[in-house]
């Protein structure tokens, strides 16, 4: 009989363990997701600013598509990660408060290490935007 009881027990423990869907993608992931994901709008609403013929939806689009093939994960798991994680706010909020620090920290070290240039002559046209990417 104790057998018994400590199998249906064991059985019960596990059902409550596969109850956790495996495609949520974990915090770190995902903080890195999002990470890329605001990067990605601001690069299209810096492009949509400049130039009137640029489709910014179309952009959108496809710099997603980019951040998810370099991070290996599908539009599916990242939607369903990002239900999983709005259900369960406790969860996103560190994410969020991650994601606000190592912006933060980003922001501390661009000004701790720029540059100050004297005043600026010559043709400014030529100068480029140059895009930083920072590992998480």
């Amino acid at each position: 009989m104790k057998h018994v009881l400590l199998l249906a027990l064991f059985f019960i423990l596990l059902s409550c363990n596969s109850s956790v869907h495996t495609d949520i993608l974990p915090p770190k992931k995902m903080q890195a997701v999002l990470w890329d994901m605001m990067q990605a709008d601001e690069m299209a609403e810096y492009y949509s600013a400049g130039d009137s013929s640029f489709r910014g939806i179309d952009k959108h689009v496809v710099f997603y598509q980019n951040i998810f093939a370099i991070h290996k994960v599908t539009k599916a798991s990242f939607k369903e990660s990002l239900n999983y994680y709005r259900d369960h706010p406790a969860s996103l909020k560190t994410i969020f408060d991650s994601l606000q620090h190592f912006g933060q920290r980003l922001l501390n070290t661009d000004t701790l290490n720029k540059k100050h240039f004297g005043p600026m002559t010559g043709d400014t046209a030529t100068r480029k935007l140059h895009v930083r990417i920072h590992p998480m």
